[in-house]
C-alpha cells in the first residue's frame, strides 16, 4: 500500500489535488512502533491510541484522552509543554501518512484553501472536545457507555475495554459491571 487512499479521508474539504498529498510519508506500525511526532497524520488504516502517561510511582493512572481510527486526521504535536505529556500509541496494524507540522504551516501561510481547510478542522476538534468534557462532567459512568455504544460504535469494537475505562474515567471492573448490566 504505498499511495494515499484520499477518498477515505473526504469527510475534510481538502482538495483531491492539493499540495499536502504531495507531501505525505508512509508510516506502516505495528503496535510496538513508535510514531513521529510534531506532525499532521492522516491514518488510512488501524487505530491509534492518545494518552497521558502516569506518574512513575503509579499514584496517577494512564489516561486514554482520545482514539483515531481509519479516515481520521489529527496532530501529534510537540512543540510545547501541554503537547508533549500526550503519547500517541499504535493499538493495531495500520497505515499512517503524515507530514511536518513545519510543512503544514507554510502550506497554510501560501494557500487559502488550506487555511480554509485549518479553520473547519480547528472548529470540529474545539466542538468534539467540548462535548467529551461536559458528557464527563455530566453523565454517569453507564451513560457515557450508552453514549459511545451508540454514537462511537469503533470505539467499542476496536479499543481495548481496559483503554476504553479509562476513557470514561473508571476501572476495567467497573467497566465490567456496566457491561454486564447492559447485557
Amino acid at each position: 500500500m504505498n499511495t494515499i487512499d484520499k477518498h477515505i479521508f473526504s469527510k475534510y474539504p481538502i482538495d483531491d489535488y492539493g499540495e499536502i498529498w504531495d507531501r505525505l510519508s508512509l508510516v506502516n506500525f505495528t503496535r510496538k512502533t513508535v510514531l513521529p511526532r510534531d506532525i499532521l497524520c492522516f491514518l488510512q488504516k488501524g487505530t491509534i491510541r492518545k494518552y497521558i502517561a502516569g506518574n512513575e510511582d503509579d499514584a496517577m493512572p494512564t489516561i486514554s484522552v482520545d482514539f483515531y481510527f481509519e479516515g481520521d486526521i489529527f496532530t501529534a504535536k510537540a512543540d510545547n509543554e501541554a503537547d508533549r505529556q500526550f503519547v500517541y500509541e499504535p493499538v493495531s496494524n495500520g497505515v499512517l501518512w503524515y507530514v511536518e507540522m513545519s510543512e503544514v504551516r507554510r502550506l497554510f501561510l501560501e494557500s487559502r484553501l488550506c487555511s480554509t481547510t485549518q479553520k473547519v478542522f480547528l472548529e470540529e476538534q474545539l466542538r468534539e472536545k467540548t462535548l467529551r468534557e461536559v458528557r464527563l462532567l455530566k453523565a454517569s459512568p453507564k451513560e457515557m457507555y450508552l453514549f459511545l455504544l451508540e454514537n462511537k460504535p469503533l470505539f467499542i469494537q476496536r479499543v481495548p475495554l481496559k483503554y476504553l475505562a479509562s476513557y470514561i474515567g473508571i476501572t476495567p471492573q467497573a467497566l465490567s459491571r456496566i457491561r454486564r448490566q447492559i447485557n
